[in-house]
């Protein structure tokens, strides 16, 4: 599905909600270019890490590091530099996710190398956005400058609200649109007696 979603129209639809004045650029000298400049790429890779959201998935396939970790696990494997969360893996993989620990940029595991992973990527661009994300996502905006552009609670509770009921429908149109996982078998469904 192709998106007209830009930065620009992300950033005005939150500056709408409330209730300031658009911007022309992200560039321009003004107060809602300045602060919504600021809070951009932090208030997106946090809401990007909230979910497993379908449009910012990424596979990558890592080797182990050539320096073991000094106890426990036997290897590390360096994440990518877009890494934002690890995604579930596909029930296809024969390695244990559950072994995996993640210390600072590398992963720690048992796992020989190499290793699949599935992960959420900080390599988006705002085409990529389902609509659903982009509303929740410039409703977030609008909550996290309200004070600072607009000293009003009303303004904020009214953001609020709204950022509320586009989280819940981002969320719901993400799971509507995932393939159905089957659990890990279990002993206690395969065994016989």
């Amino acid at each position: 599905m192709a998106s007209t979603t830009t930065q620009l129209t992300i950033v005005n639809r939150a500056l709408q909600l409330l209730g300031s004045q658009s911007i022309s650029s992200l560039q321009e000298n003004s107060r809602g270019a300045r602060a919504m400049n600021r809070a951009y790429l932090p208030r997106l890779h946090n809401l990007l890490r909230l979910g497993i959201w379908n449009f910012a998935l990424a596979r990558a396939i890592l080797a182990a590091s050539a320096t073991p970790p000094s106890f426990g696990k036997a290897n590390y494997f360096p994440l990518p530099g877009d890494f934002l969360d690890l995604a579930p893996p596909d029930e296809t993989w024969n390695f244990n996710f559950t072994d995996w620990q993640i210390e600072g940029q590398q992963i720690a595991s048992d796992d020989q190398s190499p290793i699949k992973i599935k992960y959420i990527t900080s390599s988006v661009t705002e085409s990529m956005f389902d609509v659903c994300f982009a509303e929740a996502f410039a409703a977030d905006l609008a909550v996290n400058t309200c004070e600072e552009l607009t000293q009003s609670n009303t303004k904020m509770a009214t953001a609020a609200k709204a950022y509320d009921t586009a989280i819940e429908d981002a969320k719901k149109r993400n799971a509507f649109e995932k393939r159905p996982t089957k659990p890990a078998e279990d002993t206690w469904v395969t065994k016989r007696f």
